[in-house]
């Protein structure tokens, strides 16, 4: 799903390195979503107002691709 990136905050449990984001849907760009990926699931150096794709593995966030 299309989504654009409000926050992005990386973090680490355990020495394994995650990013909690804040994100609005294109369909919804009123109504903000926040949710965990691991860093290897992102692309590298993610930034507020970035336009992403967002994959989801049974409701978890599986994957986090930047669009062009």
């Amino acid at each position: 799903m299309e989504a654009i990136l409000a926050s992005v905050q990386p973090y680490d449990i355990h020495g394994t390195k995650y990013f909690r984001i804040v994100y609005a849907l294109k369909d919804a760009p009123d109504r903000m979503t926040e949710g965990r990926v691991a860093a290897e699931s992102i692309y590298r150096d993610p930034q507020p107002g970035d336009r992403v794709d967002i994959r989801l593995l049974l409701g978890v966030i599986d994957d986090v691709r930047k669009l062009t």
